[in-house]
């Protein structure tokens, strides 16, 4: 994002983004990550996160593609671009990954090899929000191309048939990540209606914003460690209502922090390998006889961090691999101004 529409809140709710969701992958889904028992506070924080953690990402990624929208002609461009940003580190980096998943010992998830290979087709792992938000860049884009998002209304009007699709049953197959684009699509809008209106938002809702979400962080708390049954179903009115309302109320606090910040800045470096760097310091404690959740977790959510930070800081020195794994465009050296000698020197 540019320095004059580089937004430090959208920034800092980057960050946040980044914190939830590497610490679900931490702590796991049930019979996952660290295998962390119901009852546990750390099991009730996972599943709590359930309706604000993907909706908080696509919610920004709504919000800056608002930024900037497709204007003229130039679909092909915005193609080839989120082809490059998607599409390229799904293939370098996703199905590697899935297959290392599926020949590595000591893993927590059962994958067959030729599954790994085709979780391009039908995801498997958390790259699935890769082919979701691609289907989405693609479904806006062309309304946005053909100019059918001109006003107001219409984005209200993109927003109900989201919120309808999303309230379907699941398709059967999973084809590219359909279901998932179905299930972010709501939370991309409301990002683009928060863009439009974050001046009438922060004037608003600045103070109430941030009590709103803390009084939905503690019920969601709550519930978890009652009856987590309620709560794990994301595709629901109540998963739709909560997600969008807490994306809404965190825009609207005008929140910023310097570390998360920082964190945002690194936010698709940490996407793409937190699970790799976490997964890795569960298997090194655990040979060490590091058995205390509270450690495990610690260290996981750190290395889940900061790990892909100094991947990305590798990465992006060279072309070739800032590219492939990190999606980012390739950069262009400058030719040296020819210098042109003082006519009393020439012969």
């Amino acid at each position: 994002m540019s320095s004059k529409k580089k937004s430090l809140e959208i920034e800092t709710l980057r960050g946040l983004a980044c914190l939830l969701l590497v610490l679900y992958h931490v702590i796991g889904p049930l019979g996952g990550g660290l295998k962390i028992d119901i009852g546990s506070p750390f099991r009730v924080i996972a599943d709590s996160m359930v309706y604000v953690r993907m909706p908080l990402f696509t919610f920004i990624s709504g919000y800056i593609y608002s930024l900037y929208k497709i204007r003229g002609n130039d679909f092909s461009v915005f193609f080839s671009g989120k082809v490059r940003r998607l599409i390229v580190p799904l293939f370098c980096v996703g199905v590697p990954f899935s297959v290392l998943q599926a020949v590595g010992p000591g893993v927590n998830k059962d994958v067959s090899v030729m599954d790994a290979l085709l979780s391009f087709y039908v995801p498997i792992n958390h790259f699935w929000f890769l082919q979701a938000v691609f289907i989405i860049f693609m479904f806006v884009g062309l309304l946005e191309w053909r100019g059918l998002l001109r006003t107001p209304t219409r984005l209200y009007l993109l927003f109900a048939f989201a919120a309808a699709v999303f309230l379907l049953p699941a398709f059967p197959v999973d084809a590219f990540g359909i279901n998932g684009a179905i299930y972010l699509l709501p939370f991309f809008v409301a990002g683009m209606i928060g863009q439009e209106k974050v001046s009438e938002l922060k004037q608003t809702f600045k103070v109430i914003g941030p009590l709103v979400f803390v009084l939905i962080s503690l019920t969601l708390l709550y519930v978890a460690a009652v009856d987590r049954e309620l709560i794990v179903d994301r595709r629901s009115l109540i998963g739709l209502t909560v997600g969008c309302v807490s994306c809404i109320a965190l825009l609207s606090s005008d929140m910023r922090s310097k570390a998360l910040t920082w964190l945002g800045g690194y936010s698709y470096a940490i996407f793409l390998f937190h699970v790799l760097f976490a997964a890795t310091s569960r298997s090194i404690l655990g040979r060490l006889g590091v058995k205390d959740e509270s450690v495990l977790v610690f260290c996981g959510l750190t290395c889940g961090l900061l790990g892909p930070v100094v991947l990305s800081m590798i990465f992006s020195r060279f072309n070739f691999t800032s590219v492939l794994f990190l999606g980012e465009r390739a950069a262009t050296k400058k030719k040296p101004a020819a210098t042109i000698a003082p006519v009393a020197q020439t012969r």
